[in-house]
């Protein structure tokens, strides 16, 4: 097979890269899907014609710049949910 030919991939080969890549910057993978990637870009990895060396160079970059909302056209920056107050951690907090 000619190397220039794009190789398509079905769905459940993309939705593994996205964990895997997500896996990588320790992040969720659903956050790429929902917050980077356009319905364009997703088909362009089913199609086979966006490299991954390119998928993970853009992932970090947004990554390192706040996981803004590209995908919706909302550009808002990532808020991760509030967490348990620490005391909770360490077995001090009250219980439910």
């Amino acid at each position: 097979m000619d190397e220039s030919q794009p190789i398509p991939l079905s769905v459940e080969q993309c939705k593994d890269l996205l964990r895997t890549i997500a896996k990588m910057m320790c992040i969720k993978a659903e956050l790429i899907s929902t917050r980077l990637l356009s319905r364009e870009d997703k088909q362009d990895m089913l199609s086979g014609l966006l490299p991954i060396e390119s998928l993970i160079c853009h992932v970090k970059v947004w990554k390192e710049h706040g996981m803004y909302s590209y995908s919706d056209g909302s550009n808002l920056r990532y808020k991760p949910p509030e967490k348990l107050p620490m005391q909770r951690y360490r077995g001090n907090g009250k219980s439910g």
